[in-house]
């Protein structure tokens, strides 16, 4: 939700604290998605890059098929020149 409402310095600090032991696993991924999302509005490169294979491991098609993942992906591979192998990476397996 912070994310959405553009709070991106309150997100990470917000999602970290979430219990996904209870969460499904389409709501798991959700999670690493949006603090990825977060950490690319603070312009933290290798912290979205890291939370988003986290979102991978629990459901790949989300990470593959979602139009959100992808426009971050493409968002990501701008804002870091040139780009890390792992964000590289990455955007080969989103098809980003």
């Amino acid at each position: 939700m912070a994310v959405e409402l553009g709070d991106a310095g309150h997100a990470p600090k917000a999602g970290t604290a979430v219990n996904v032991s209870t969460l499904s696993s389409e709501r798991r991924a959700r999670l690493h998605i949006n603090l990825a999302r977060a950490h690319a509005q603070r312009r933290q490169v290798d912290n979205a890059v890291s939370a988003l294979p986290e979102a991978e491991t629990v459901t790949p098609e989300q990470v593959r098929n979602h139009r959100t993942v992808h426009q971050l992906v493409s968002d990501l591979l701008t804002m870091q020149d040139p780009p890390s192998p792992e964000l590289r990476e990455l955007a080969d397996r989103a098809g980003a």
